[in-house]
């Protein structure tokens, strides 16, 4: 698994909510188009986004990065921040399924 990291450091909690809500929109429109295996978007509350996006494969992300350019020259358009991204490969992570969860509830 792959993992792309950006880290969008905005002015202000109000404009980091905008911000998040067209990443959102941007990013999970294109779970599909760019086979995505997970999207996470953080917002803090000093502005800042942190958004994280795995990938089964390093070809799959690396078309991923060449086509995002666009959403990132808007952001940097529409307001003061500055963005920066890491490719890593996660060491350790755990994620209980909310589905088996539930299941254990309702039995």
């Amino acid at each position: 698994m792959y993992t792309k990291i950006y880290q969008i450091k905005l002015t202000s909690i109000t404009e980091g909510k905008i911000a998040a809500s067209y990443v959102a929109e941007e990013l999970g429109g294109s779970i599909a188009k760019h086979n995505m295996t997970g999207l996470n978007i953080f917002l803090c509350k000093e502005g800042s986004l942190y958004v994280t996006i795995n990938f089964d494969d390093i070809s799959e992300m690396k078309a991923f990065e060449a086509g995002q350019e666009e959403m990132f020259n808007e952001l940097k358009q529409s307001f003061t921040c500055r963005a920066v991204d890491y490719a890593a490969v996660p060491v350790f992570r755990y994620e209980r399924e909310a589905t088996n969860a539930a299941l254990s509830a309702l039995g």
